[in-house]
């Protein structure tokens, strides 16, 4: 089994990572959070072990810009089989339907009303800004909870934090403010090299 190139994984981190601790060559779990076509069927199921590690690091000091570099490079299947994964991030965050609602930005950048039938002024709407959450993971009711949709790009609901490529190709999280921190349960759309 392989995946075409282009193929869109969405996913999760499974342990938090920090920039301010991380070292090259440290390990990065995420696991997949929805089913992928495989064949034979039932290989890549919602759950599968995800494996990358950290290209590069640097801690925020001062004025110097924090980063995280992490380049994936493995899946392993439900029946232990490991293969080949190499991918980038695409689109990272958490997004709920109050943030995506009041944030007409979001909105627009997302394509209109994702995930949902409803008509936007439907829904319950919040006053919630991603921006002021300082990097810290968003609070969200598991009731309002969307996906991040496969057309998603870059970063969202955390603060300050912007998704480039790396001199090596991998996945450049940075920031000028703070330490990049992702904690667990953070979302990915992983698209396959």
């Amino acid at each position: 089994m392989q995946f075409t190139p282009g193929t869109l994984v969405r996913a999760e981190v499974e342990k938090p990572i920090d920039a301010k601790k991380a070292q090259i060559g440290d390990q990065v779990f995420a696991k997949t959070t929805s089913d992928l076509k495989s064949d034979p069927p039932g290989l890549a199921t919602h759950g599968c072990k995800i494996l990358g590690h950290i290209v590069e690091v640097t801690p925020h000091q001062g004025d110097s810009t924090s980063t995280l570099g992490i380049a994936f490079d493995k899946m392993v299947l439900k029946d232990g089989t490991e293969m080949a994964l190499p991918a980038t991030i695409q689109a990272i965050g958490l997004m709920d339907s109050m943030n995506m609602v009041s944030n007409e930005q979001m909105m627009n950048n997302m394509g209109g009303n994702v995930g949902t039938t409803q008509a936007a002024g439907d829904i319950n709407s919040g006053s919630g800004d991603p921006a002021g959450y300082s990097g810290e993971r968003m609070p969200m009711a598991t009731a309002n909870h969307i996906n991040l949709p496969f057309n998603a790009q870059g970063v969202y609901g955390i603060s300050g934090v912007f998704l480039g490529t790396g001199a090596q190709k991998e996945s450049l999280l940075s920031s000028k403010k703070h330490n990049v921190k992702i904690d667990d349960g953070i979302e990915m759309i992983l698209r396959t090299q």
